[in-house]
């Protein structure tokens, strides 16, 4: 019988007991004891069971659906799973394709009918051991974070391991000095976010990549500084020392943002970088451009449904002055961000895609009635042949009906014969 080892370790569990070596040793030895082929393996680290969307699992479920294996084997039933449904739901995926799965310290077998009632009582623990986990890593989290939890300090910051101390990033100071520097002086967050490009500033991402190997926010290799980039550096209290803890939270499965005043509040956090009345001044500053907002219906019949080819950045659309008229142009939206160096405007005028969405609906307009204009000439050949060929079908079941009757006859005749 071929065998898939499978193992899988949570980050709330007791390492040197359930560490991924010691499961597929065990799994491993019951294989050879008992005769099995062990044709693949595959495991999951610190993943909880409460989720499904596992690597290893992939890889169980891929070799499952090729037919390579006729039985699963893990160290416990936890270890496949803990959500009840989603794990009774994976077993029944595994039976209808002749794959079982063999619990190694709790000797069942999900073939073994006898197990079942074991298997459902054990698949209720597992989910209500982890939910109840849960809870009570909430409740710890929640708690330091009101004792001022810091993971992750912001842009800006560092922390040191050893002392949990949090100090200053020098070269983030100056590039979110410069920053405030150039909003109190009159500069937009465009024309900083270009200056800081030109001159090389390291992004957040940059910044994030390098201590803390998290690669994101960046456009094909390019960590590239945004006007919403600079504006979540202007807009973050942290700079004048306040942390925010309970920013998000999960709920029903969702993650939302907590409002302001249900976030937990710290004074004195981190190490002042911007002087409060500098922050505020800044915020006055943003909040004298904020635009006054018209629901959220789109103002243009092209605004979402265009990409660039290059890029795959959306199309934003601007209104341009020609001649004394105004007209819409969609642009891309990465050239208009942040400049030529990352992409070309790529400008397409409203009227010329109405005229193409005109000609390309023309065009299908003239081959539906096309399609039309010839199934009504079929239908009219069909018509008119039908009576003929209702007539050459009856002739056919007659002779049909004639051959039948001759066979009858040859086989009676035969059959007297041989009496």
């Amino acid at each position: 019988m071929r065998a898939w080892l499978y193992a899988r370790l949570s980050n709330d569990e007791d390492e040197e007991l359930n560490s991924l070596h010691n499961q597929e040793a065990i799994c491993r030895e019951f294989a050879l004891e008992n005769g099995f082929e062990i044709v693949g393996k595959s495991f999951d680290d610190n993943v909880s069971g409460m989720k499904f969307s596992r690597k290893g699992l992939y890889k169980v479920t891929e070799s499952v659906e090729k037919g390579l294996i006729d039985a699963v084997i893990v160290k416990d039933m936890s270890r496949l799973g803990r959500h009840k449904t989603q794990t009774a739901l994976y077993i029944d995926f595994l039976r209808e394709n002749g794959v079982k799965v063999l619990s190694i310290t709790e000797c069942l077998d999900t073939f073994n009918e006898e197990d079942d009632l074991v298997i459902g009582v054990r698949g209720m623990m597992n989910d209500f051991y982890a939910k109840d986990i849960g809870k009570k890593v909430k409740s710890g989290y929640r708690q330091k974070q009101k004792e001022g939890l810091v993971i992750i300090p912001p842009f800006g910051y560092w922390k040191d391991k050893n002392t949990d101390e949090i100090c200053i990033d020098e070269e983030a100071e100056k590039t979110i000095k410069t920053i405030f520097s150039f909003c109190l002086t009159g500069y937009s967050l465009k024309e900083t976010a270009r200056y800081l490009n030109e001159m090389h500033f390291k992004t957040p991402a940059e910044i994030q990549k390098k201590r803390y190997n998290r690669d994101n926010n960046h456009l094909e290799g390019k960590y590239i500084w945004t006007y919403s980039t600079v504006k979540k550096v202007l807009v973050n209290e942290c700079y004048t020392g306040v942390l925010y803890n309970h920013v998000k939270e999960m709920k029903n499965g969702k993650g939302r943002e907590v409002p302001k005043n249900e976030q937990i509040r710290h004074e004195a956090v981190y190490p002042v970088i911007i002087k409060r009345e500098v922050w505020q001044e800044v915020q006055s500053i943003l909040n004298a451009k904020v635009k006054k907002s018209y629901g959220n219906k789109a103002k243009h019949r092209y605004a979402g449904l265009l990409i660039c080819a290059e890029c795959q950045s959306p199309f934003s659309a601007k209104i341009r002055k020609y001649k004394g008229k105004e007209r819409v142009e969609y642009v891309c939206k990465t050239y208009h961000k942040n400049g030529s160096s990352y992409c070309t405007p790529h400008r397409l005028h409203e009227e010329k895609i109405d005229e193409a969405v005109r000609e390309y609906l023309e065009n299908l307009k003239a081959d539906h009635i096309k399609e039309q204009k010839l199934i009504a000439k079929k239908q009219k050949m069909w018509a008119f042949k039908k009576p003929k060929l209702d007539a050459h079908i009856l002739i056919l079941e007659e002779r049909i009906e004639k051959l039948e009757g001759e066979v009858d006859d040859i086989l009676m005749e035969k059959v007297r014969g041989e009496c």
